[in-house]
């Protein structure tokens, strides 16, 4: 019982419902071994769980809370809030709450116990305690601190909600802090105030009005194209796609009234290994990888312009710009030498007086304090032995990096662009980055995520990730994860959250096969959602969860009643018959025609993508070869018929005679006409390219995240094709009698 109690209060769960709607109940011995992982850092578990730790433990996370008044971090909404207190029974006296809101607004309540509401108790001992709610509309406003700072590194602007807030004496959104006094007992705390909603599509117009800057306005059906930054390519870049690209795209889209554009994440990766490229295993979610830098964007570059425009630099420029794969050490060490360029004329030029470049500079730092600090720390140590030691080399290269994806934003909203960027966050960071490694606390370093066996993986997943761990998060009040999701709210319009299911829960694999294979970890839920929504409405970005794979059914209720939007994959929109049709796609949804883990059209229609797979190894042998073949050309079939269906291709068609430009066409158009509040194609599927950016189950085998598009930027926009297909969408998209 005991054991069972604490495998329960650390979230370690006991079963869960598969692909094939079958409950699993997880073997002891793997709940078991998760449970391991999870006290690796507090206790030696090599062998039996001690009885006497087992009942502190227990008492630690189920009966100490009790005694505390207050906790240290809580959540409730604005339209109802609320407060949770803790007071042994027979308590009468008067209680004092005074909170602190981040605009230096003091409120205080004074209330009997006999007022407040009983929702909960629990014994200790022969001592009950009792759960209270407390109203916060009580709240009485006593004092005003003139702009008091907090430690949330929120700037507060002139019509922010916390400002709002102080002019109405009245508690608003944010992260306020509390502080029950109950006779000689003090206990203080976190009360984060959040909306129920996370902002949305409809909140932009609202949102534009009071930017004169902007010129975008929303449309019932936003669309857009989504790309990997890193594989664009123009005579210009300096081996890899980067910021400069991003904005020839936005103006390629923004032509034809596109709303968005949707990156692969763009984290920075670890700079002692450059062949670790893939964006979704990162060495820190906070900050940028620099390799997208546009150096030509570069103030700097200017008076650096002969050195880098050298024979030496030219030669070398070229040759990475062959290619049809990334060179990353290459491209990296070429780049980096630039940048050290770039760096001794901003220290140069700002040496003698405070600049207003230098002042952004010091701005910037000052802003990203501690973080920062232990990012450029490590990249400094890691670095090779032909790059500076100096930190602010690697302070300047975040700068500079920070900066060009803001301006990227801001263009793209001039434009026209109702959101501008996507940019997306992936569920975790690698056990050897940054991340991990200045914040071991945050993270259980004895198991990795991953996703249990299922048909398409029988051995299930191992993704290499650490995973965060949810008493740690919560214990730090979740100032860390709350970093991570701001960072990545910054200069965009919506963010992609990669695995949102990890909100909820995530499989855990223990490191030591002797812990089994595996269990689902939860998380606090509730708190990471009132979160999510508070961070988007300060940010003004909406939220995309990536809901792919195997959804818990409340999953689909969370995110619907928090406002974020689901994401659904045209590949996987199927019913027993076949494809759905676009008046049967999610309404609150991104519906993209395709992702990174799924073959281009070109290669589904083709089947290589098959046969690249039994190259590979990944189909076990000719004939489980055979029987992929024959269910891609019923879904082949299938696709047909869905394009007939709507009118795209003429009903005489045939699979093995149409032209593939017909089938494009036709299945964009139609796709375009998704009832989804977003629509996005890729740029590779535009330009027809065949080639894979990534094969899911692969790393030595496929050069994943390397490939290069087949054409260059200035082809992709003079493209006759291009230009069609985009104006298919725009003219499905736009039009103002197509309302949702």
């Amino acid at each position: 019982m005991g054991l069972e109690k604490l495998l329960y209060l650390q979230g370690v769960g006991a079963e869960f419902i598969n692909f094939s709607g079958q409950n699993i109940r997880i073997p002891t011995q793997d709940r078991e071994g998760v449970l391991r992982c999870m006290l690796d850092k507090l206790v030696d578990t090599r062998g039996e769980i001690d009885a006497g730790y087992l009942a502190r433990r227990i008492h630690e996370l189920d009966a100490k809370p009790w005694t505390l008044g207050l906790h240290g971090f809580q959540h409730t909404y604005l339209d109802e809030p609320e407060i949770s207190l803790y007071l042994p029974y027979g308590y009468q006296d008067e209680l004092t709450l005074r909170v602190l809101s981040e605009s230096g607004c003091l409120f205080s309540l004074s209330v009997l116990p006999a007022d407040m509401r009983i929702v909960g108790d629990y014994h200790i001992d022969k001592t009950q305690y009792l759960h209270y709610r407390l109203s916060l509309l009580k709240l009485i406003p006593v004092d005003s601190v003139e702009n008091a700072n907090t430690d949330t590194g929120i700037e507060l602007q002139a019509d922010s909600p916390e400002v709002m807030e102080a002019n109405n004496r009245r508690l608003g959104l944010g992260y306020h802090s509390a502080e029950l006094i109950a006779g000689t007992h003090r206990h203080s705390g976190i009360v984060m105030m959040a909306p129920r909603q996370a902002f949305r599509l409809s909140d932009i117009d609202s949102a534009i009005d009071s930017n004169e800057n902007s010129v975008s306005k929303t449309r019932p059906r936003s669309w857009g194209v989504s790309i990997q930054l890193y594989s664009l390519r123009c005579d210009s870049q300096w081996g890899i796609g980067d910021f400069g690209n991003l904005t020839d795209i936005i103006d390629l889209v923004a032509a034809y009234g596109g709303d968005f554009i949707q990156l692969n994440p763009l984290h920075a990766l670890d700079i002692a290994e450059p062949e670790q490229v893939s964006p979704y295993s990162p060495s820190d979610r906070r900050r940028i990888n620099p390799l997208y830098i546009h150096i030509q964007g570069v103030p700097e570059y200017t008076q650096v312009k002969s050195e880098l425009q050298s024979d030496e630099f030219e030669s070398l420029r070229r040759a990475i710009n062959i290619d049809n794969w990334l060179d990353y050490p290459q491209l990296t060490q070429l780049k980096y030498c630039a940048f050290v360029h770039l760096y001794q004329a901003f220290s140069q030029s700002n040496s003698k007086k405070i600049s207003v470049r230098r002042q952004a500079f010091d701005d910037f730092v000052h802003r990203e304090g501690q973080a920062l600090t232990q990012f450029v720390e490590v990249e400094s140590a890691k670095a090779g032995d032909d790059l500076p030691k100096d930190l602010n080399f690697y302070r300047f290269l975040q700068f500079v990096a920070e900066e060009q994806v803001c301006a990227c934003q801001a263009y793209a909203k001039q434009a026209g662009m109702s959101l501008g960027l996507i940019r997306d966050l992936a569920v975790g960071a690698n056990p050897e980055g940054v991340e991990v490694r200045q914040n071991p606390s945050q993270f259980c370093l004895s198991a990795s995520i991953g996703a249990p066996a299922d048909p398409f993986a029988p051995r299930g997943q191992n993704w290499g990730l650490s995973p965060l761990d949810p008493l740690s998060i919560k214990k730090d009040d979740f100032q860390y994860i709350t970093s991570i999701v701001r960072a990545n709210m910054r200069h965009c319009g919506a963010l992609r959250i990669d695995h949102v299911m990890s909100l909820l829960r995530m499989w855990w694999c223990p490191l030591d096969e002797n812990n089994g294979q595996g269990a689902y970890v939860y998380y606090p839920v509730d708190s990471l959602f009132a979160i999510l929504c508070l961070e988007s409405w300060r940010a003004k970005c909406c939220i995309i969860g990536e809901d792919l794979g195997l959804v818990p059914p409340e999953m689909d209720r969370r995110l619907r009643n928090a406002g974020i939007y689901s994401n659904q994959l045209f590949y996987f929109c199927k019913h027993s018959t076949g494809f759905m049709s676009p008046d049967e796609h999610k309404q609150d949804s991104l519906m993209m025609l395709a992702n990174h883990d799924v073959p281009n059209l070109a290669a589904w229609w083709s089947t290589s993508d098959l046969h690249l797979r039994r190259q590979l190894e990944l189909i076990d042998n000719d004939e489980a070869l055979g029987d992929a073949l024959n269910g891609r050309e019923l879904e082949k079939q299938q696709l047909l018929s869905l394009l007939m269906g709507v009118g795209f291709i003429d009903k005489a068609a045939v699979v093995d005679s149409l032209e593939y430009e017909a089938l494009l066409e036709a299945w964009i158009s139609a796709s375009a006409q998704s009832r989804s509040a977003l629509f996005s194609v890729q740029l590779s599927d535009l330009i027809g390219d065949i080639h894979s950016v990534n094969i899911p189950g692969t790393w030595h085998e496929y050069p994943n995240w390397q490939r290069r598009l087949p054409i260059s930027l200035s082809a992709i926009k003079e493209s006759p094709k291009v230009k069609l297909l985009l104006e298919r969408i725009r003219a499905t998209r736009n039009s103002e009698d197509e309302q949702v």
